[in-house]
């Protein structure tokens, strides 16, 4: 039986490492765990604006997902987007990411009036977009930009 859960400062190490399987696995790019350590512990602390729930099987995090928010002055409410989505390989393809979700969404959705919820996925992941396609989402015509900032 899987439990799901709101992430706490003792997940930090498991989800730094979740998150660095997740960009070498799905952008072959290698994360400095220091930085991703450092960046999931203030995480944390910026709830509810960012939320961090998990999966455990046994006592054990076999998944993750993190949720930001976004106010809509067009929508008047949040926009809640997925973010750092990983299940553990050996339990993929049980339903573990179906279910953290809805309860994610479920939680997130008590803090607060949500409009909708969004992601961005990498374009060659066709095996992510086939689950979030199932799950309800659609390519709704957006394109992701990006500026590097520098201080």
């Amino acid at each position: 039986m899987f439990v799901y859960r709101r992430a706490n400062i003792s997940d930090v190490g498991r989800i730094t490492e979740f998150n660095c399987r997740l960009a070498q696995e799905t952008e072959g790019k290698q994360l400095d765990p220091a930085t991703v350590t450092r960046g999931v512990s203030q995480g944390l602390l910026l709830a509810p604006e960012v939320l961090y729930f998990v999966a455990e099987k046994e006592g054990v995090v076999v998944g993750q997902v993190m949720l930001t928010r976004e106010w809509s002055d067009w929508r008047d409410g949040w926009m809640l987007w997925i973010q750092s989505v990983y299940v553990d390989a050996e339990w993929r393809g049980l339903g573990v990411f179906g279910k953290l979700f809805s309860f994610a969404v479920e939680s997130a959705a008590s803090e607060g009036h949500v409009v909708n919820v969004r992601l961005y996925v990498e374009h060659a992941n066709e095996a992510a977009k086939a689950v979030y396609g199932k799950l309800g989402f659609r390519n709704v015509g957006y394109e992701v930009m990006e500026m590097p900032y520098q201080r």
